[in-house]
């Protein structure tokens, strides 16, 4: 693929996800040379530069038809455009839906492309030290389910500390961390971060998310847990931060997995979804 001529135009939505932004960047640093990042000024004005063979376009699940009327290039998107019964000109469809997912359990059209994890959270993490500290990604929908269990948590250990991140935490921090926890309520919540806390080394604690199922191998490489239950995902954190015999395993499996959250796994289907659209 890099020694074709194809140019890649990356199209940032606005309501795309942090997940969705977090893979813009890892694609646009492996295709460099390619692919050239828009600025998002509306869809056709933005593609008013010429010289582009495809758009890779990263937005919601659900595109705004207005933006794909009379779309002037193929493209492959992370959601599928609705279609109004009654309009008078369809937008056009991708090419190719992509997700993270074998089957999102909706829609079949979706197509699997991997999710990758930057390079520089591959490594050998040392054991934290001092009093335990977990963390998660600060976001809206979680919050509740934070409190709920924050509460019940320190019934049993007031020693625990929860540090929740407004930002993607750097490798380091993730390593300063004993466990991580992803309290996911809906299962189209993409951003908790648990590939990166696998890759780290630490012990992942997860709801049980389609996602976060396939992160974890069912289960074999971190805890997981129903979403929206407090009671459950305390006796989970208790057992990552105060059971070797349990976290110890799920590390080392997840040790032995960490390379299917290479950027070149994905790098390698985009490749192959990209050179079919320009036969």
């Amino acid at each position: 693929m890099r020694n074709s001529l194809m140019r890649i135009a990356q199209l940032v939505l606005p309501g795309a996800s942090a997940y969705e932004r977090k893979s813009q960047r890892l694609d646009a640093a492996a295709l460099a040379g390619q692919a050239e990042s828009l600025p998002y000024i509306g869809v056709r004005q933005a593609l008013s530069l010429s010289g582009f063979d495809l758009v890779h376009v990263y937005g919601p699940r659900e595109l705004p038809a207005a933006q794909f009327v009379g779309f002037p290039l193929p493209y492959v998107a992370s959601g599928t455009v609705r279609r109004r019964r009654f309009a008078l000109r369809q937008p056009r469809e991708p090419e190719y839906a992509l997700s993270p997912l074998q089957n999102d359990g909706q829609n079949d059209d979706f197509t699997l492309l991997p999710e990758a994890v930057d390079d520089a959270y591959f490594g050998t993490r040392q054991p934290a030290t001092g009093n335990p500290k977990i963390g998660s990604i600060d976001r809206p929908s979680v919050r509740n389910a934070i409190e709920q269990t924050m509460a019940r948590l320190h019934r049993f250990r007031d020693d625990v500390d929860w540090h929740l991140f407004t930002h993607e935490p750097a490798p380091e921090e993730m390593a300063q961390l004993f466990a991580w926890i992803d309290p996911a309520v809906a299962d189209d919540d993409f951003d908790g971060f648990t590939a990166e806390a696998l890759v780290v080394g630490l012990p992942v604690v997860a709801s049980r998310t389609p996602v976060n199922v396939q992160r974890c191998e069912q289960g074999r490489t971190g805890i997981l847990v129903p979403p929206r239950d407090p009671n459950e995902l305390v006796h989970a954190i208790l057992a990552a931060l105060f059971k070797p015999e349990v976290a110890t395993p799920k590390i080392n499996a997840a040790r032995q997995t960490a390379s299917k959250f290479r950027i070149r796994q994905r790098l390698r289907v985009l490749g192959h979804i990209y050179e079919n659209m320009t036969k």
